[in-house]
Protein backbone atom coordinates (compact mmCIF):
# COMPACT_ATOMS: atom_id res chain seq x y z
CA UNK A 1 0.00 0.00 0.00
CA UNK A 2 2.77 2.46 0.89
CA UNK A 3 4.53 1.81 -2.40
CA UNK A 4 1.38 2.87 -4.24
CA UNK A 5 1.01 6.07 -2.19
CA UNK A 6 4.67 7.02 -2.64
CA UNK A 7 4.50 6.19 -6.36
CA UNK A 8 1.37 8.30 -6.72
CA UNK A 9 3.01 11.35 -5.08
CA UNK A 10 6.16 10.96 -7.17
CA UNK A 11 4.00 10.77 -10.30
CA UNK A 12 2.14 13.95 -9.26
CA UNK A 13 5.39 15.83 -8.66
CA UNK A 14 6.83 14.75 -12.01
CA UNK A 15 3.59 15.71 -13.76
CA UNK A 16 3.64 19.15 -12.11
CA UNK A 17 7.24 19.74 -13.21
CA UNK A 18 6.42 18.71 -16.79
CA UNK A 19 3.40 21.04 -16.88
CA UNK A 20 5.46 23.96 -15.52
CA UNK A 21 8.21 23.40 -18.10
CA UNK A 22 5.71 23.20 -20.98
CA UNK A 23 3.87 26.30 -19.75
CA UNK A 24 7.09 28.27 -19.47
CA UNK A 25 8.13 27.34 -23.02
CA UNK A 26 4.74 28.18 -24.55
CA UNK A 27 3.87 31.26 -22.51
CA UNK A 28 3.95 34.27 -24.85
CA UNK A 29 4.50 36.77 -22.07
CA UNK A 30 7.68 35.09 -20.91
CA UNK A 31 9.18 35.54 -24.38
CA UNK A 32 7.81 38.98 -25.15
CA UNK A 33 10.62 41.37 -25.91
CA UNK A 34 10.06 45.08 -26.12
CA UNK A 35 11.96 46.89 -28.82
CA UNK A 36 13.50 50.32 -28.57
CA UNK A 37 12.03 53.37 -30.30
CA UNK A 38 14.79 53.41 -32.94
CA UNK A 39 14.06 49.77 -33.92
CA UNK A 40 10.45 50.22 -35.10
CA UNK A 41 10.02 48.38 -38.42
CA UNK A 42 8.69 50.32 -41.41
CA UNK A 43 4.91 50.37 -41.88
CA UNK A 44 4.05 50.48 -38.18
CA UNK A 45 1.94 53.30 -36.75
CA UNK A 46 1.69 54.31 -33.11
CA UNK A 47 -1.68 53.56 -31.50
CA UNK A 48 -3.26 55.24 -28.48
CA UNK A 49 -2.52 52.15 -26.40
CA UNK A 50 0.16 52.18 -23.73
CA UNK A 51 0.81 50.35 -20.48
CA UNK A 52 3.39 50.05 -17.75
CA UNK A 53 5.43 46.86 -17.87
CA UNK A 54 5.17 45.17 -14.48
CA UNK A 55 8.72 43.80 -14.68
CA UNK A 56 10.67 46.89 -15.73
CA UNK A 57 8.19 49.63 -14.67
CA UNK A 58 8.71 51.29 -18.05
CA UNK A 59 5.99 52.72 -20.26
CA UNK A 60 5.34 50.50 -23.29
CA UNK A 61 3.67 51.87 -26.44
CA UNK A 62 1.88 49.72 -28.99
CA UNK A 63 2.57 50.09 -32.71
CA UNK A 64 0.32 48.45 -35.31
CA UNK A 65 0.86 47.44 -38.94
CA UNK A 66 -2.40 47.80 -40.90
CA UNK A 67 -1.14 45.61 -43.74
CA UNK A 68 -0.65 42.40 -41.77
CA UNK A 69 -2.22 43.09 -38.35
CA UNK A 70 1.06 42.64 -36.50
CA UNK A 71 1.71 44.54 -33.28
CA UNK A 72 5.02 45.51 -31.72
CA UNK A 73 5.65 46.81 -28.24
CA UNK A 74 8.10 49.69 -27.89
CA UNK A 75 9.86 50.75 -24.68
CA UNK A 76 9.82 54.43 -23.81
CA UNK A 77 13.40 55.56 -23.16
Amino acid sequence: MWKFVIGYFIFQIVLLIVILVITNKTDKKSKKRHIRANEIPPGFEKTSESFIDSYSNKVIYVYYNKDNGERVYVEQD
